[in-house]
């Protein structure tokens, strides 16, 4: 049984990885959080989990964490730091953090498999023009990891989650607005109808299956880019589907990115930025061409919960 070492183990993706990897007899799971006496962190020991304490923000205490281990999973936090940071500074901090914990797996003798969960390149993939911190700066931090960490590099896989379904249940921005003395909705967002989004389904339970066969790949997903996305979907066809789950009634509205930002701040802005990249390069595998490791490969496809199915499971939280 070999030890996986995975980063914000009580969180969304992480918490969607010990789950999966608790099933299977292969992995000891070592669930590194943040503070291990609360109480996400309790529930965790008492399925079997090794909880221990790191912070991504202390090296030191990482290198710790991933002593013994022969695979580990990181993911980082960027929109928890918008408020205080603004969306560069969370950008910046993310950067450091990924560095940190590139730097304490590096020092590990034992790790053979390293899973980054990151995101398409904005910038690079538009010369420059356009720009969405929450996916440059861990790109950055990929570039970092090839010319400062090339061994870890070398059996390093990348992980792309696309869109929570989730967010239309919890995250303000994205959440279906009643209409005053109607029964309809409205769907109020900073992007083209036609506009396409990548959706990971359901991300809580799809991330943990997709990361499980990562890491039953060994090898042949090293230098590779593993996506999970279930669903590539215009815009205006999330309405729809809110439509059929909910037998409610629901219009699109596009809003400007200025509008966007004045409304919701930075949240606003940073998610603005995320749907008109999207509009333009819809189709993520293109943006990793010659690199992307197949669900089909991974041993996973037909396994993921999709959209329609996801939101169906969220009827009663998004309305």
């Amino acid at each position: 049984m070999s030890i996986v070492a995975v980063i914000g183990a009580t969180g969304a993706q992480g918490g969607s990885v010990v789950d999966q990897l608790l099933q299977d007899p292969k992995w000891k799971v070592r669930g590194i959080t943040r503070n291990a006496n609360s109480a996400k962190a309790k529930n965790l020991a008492e399925k079997g989990v090794e909880v221990v304490t790191a912070d991504v923000n202390d090296e030191s205490s990482l290198v710790k964490a991933f002593e013994g281990a022969a695979a580990a999973f990181v993911v980082t936090t960027y929109w928890e730091s918008i408020p205080a940071l603004g969306r560069d500074g969370a950008g910046q901090e993310e950067l450091d953090q990924l560095k940190n914990l590139a730097r304490a797996a590096s020092q590990s003798t034992t790790l053979n498999h390293y899973v980054i969960s990151s995101l398409p390149p904005a910038a690079k993939a538009s010369n420059g023009r356009l720009k969405v911190p929450h996916l440059d700066y861990k790109q950055q931090a990929i570039d970092w990891m090839i010319e400062n960490t090339p061994e870890l590099w070398s059996k390093t896989t990348e992980f792309w989650l696309g869109w929570y379904t989730s967010n239309l249940a919890f995250l303000p921005t994205m959440r279906f607005t009643p209409i005053p003395m109607s029964a309809g909705y409205a769907f109020i967002v900073p992007s083209s109808p036609s506009g396409i989004l990548p959706i990971s389904g359901d991300a809580q339970t799809n991330s943990g299956i997709v990361v499980r066969g990562i890491l039953n790949s060994g090898a042949k997903a090293y230098g590779k880019v593993a996506i999970c996305v279930t669903d590539y979907k215009p815009m205006a066809q999330l309405v729809d589907v809110f439509e059929k789950v909910t037998g409610k009634l629901a219009v699109y509205f596009e809003i400007s990115d200025s509008d966007m930002a004045k409304i919701w701040g930075d949240f606003g802005a940073e998610l603005a930025a995320q749907l008109r990249f999207s509009e333009e390069f819809p189709d993520w595998s293109s943006l990793a061409s010659g690199r992307i490791i197949s669900l089909d490969e991974l041993g996973v496809e037909g396994k993921l919960v999709n959209f329609e199915q996801a939101l169906t499971a969220l009827k009663d939280q998004i309305v």
